[in-house]
């Protein structure tokens, strides 16, 4: 068990539990390292990210944990920050002002320009069919593909540590409802990101999370995914991205296995102010 964990959401966002929730369950799970990863805050009103008015408070308690358990825990500041087209990207100087120990890229929205919202590729069945209707004629595929080349643009400008759930569009993929992964279409839109993220010389997220929505045991990105990027020798950080304090390694057993298989035998973990490999147990 790798005994770590960069992705985490509270209260200050989407999540149930204090930051002090969390540590004291990774210190009840023998977690030797734990990253905080609220949402940050989105220039248009939702119910997911943190509010703009809360980040200093945010950032303030997590400062204040790295304290009170410095002798217990290792502790890290986050967020995880999305990339929207034309309104706001990790690299925005903004986040680097922050002084943050690391940041999540990822792309959690698409614009449907029949209303200006911004509906979730990764929440429910009714924002994708908003999606599908509003701004893509019912084109499934247009959909996928456009949120990968966002994907490519955010990997493009940077400014983030590693990226987060790559195929988090597939959450409400149930069945092949939308897509199917098995298509060359899909396969080559994967090829091209994987590219991008080894030409970025970047990280890659595992992400064991999508048991909290589906209750199946399902990872980003998928196993096949898992084996093409050991192919390009792209480091990955494995997570579980808890909205719970009791999922902080939900399906780890299952992701270290998968990991394996692929061939890979070591993940990259934050120690000591330094990202480094570490050999899986």
């Amino acid at each position: 068990m790798i005994y770590v964990n960069y992705h985490s959401h509270s209260t200050y966002c989407d999540g149930k539990g204090s930051l002090e929730d969390y540590v004291t369950e990774a210190l009840k799970q023998n977690l030797t390292v734990l990253g905080f990863s609220s949402h940050a805050p989105l220039p248009f009103p939702n119910d997911w990210t943190m509010k703009k008015s809360a980040l200093k408070a945010y950032l303030t308690e997590a400062a204040q944990l790295k304290k009170k358990y410095r002798d217990r825990i290792e502790l890290y500041t986050g967020l995880e920050i999305d990339y929207i087209s034309g309104l706001m990207a990790p690299s925005d100087p903004f986040y680097a002002s922050l002084d943050l120990d690391f940041i999540i890229g990822s792309v959690h929205v698409l614009k449907d320009t029949s209303t200006g919202e911004y509906p979730g590729i990764d929440y429910t069945d009714k924002d994708m069919d908003q999606l599908l209707a509003g701004s893509f004629d019912g084109d499934s595929r247009r959909l996928v593909r456009t949120y990968y080349s966002r994907v490519r643009s955010m990997i493009q400008k940077g400014g983030f540590t590693f990226l987060g759930h790559m195929d988090v569009v597939k959450k409400t993929n149930i069945n092949s409802k939308y897509f199917d992964e098995h298509e060359p279409w899909y396969y080559e839109e994967i090829l091209h990101t994987l590219d991008a993220v080894q030409s970025a010389g970047i990280m890659m997220e595992v992400n064991t999370g999508n048991s909290r929505w589906q209750g199946i045991e399902s990872i980003y990105p998928s196993p096949w995914i898992i084996k093409l990027c050991r192919e390009r020798e792209i480091p990955l950080v494995l997570n579980s991205d808890a909205h719970l304090p009791g999922r902080l390694t939900v399906h780890f057993d299952r992701a270290l296995e998968i990991l394996k298989d692929a061939g890979y035998r070591e993940t990259m973990v934050l120690r000591e102010g330094e990202w480094r490999p570490e050999k899986l147990e």
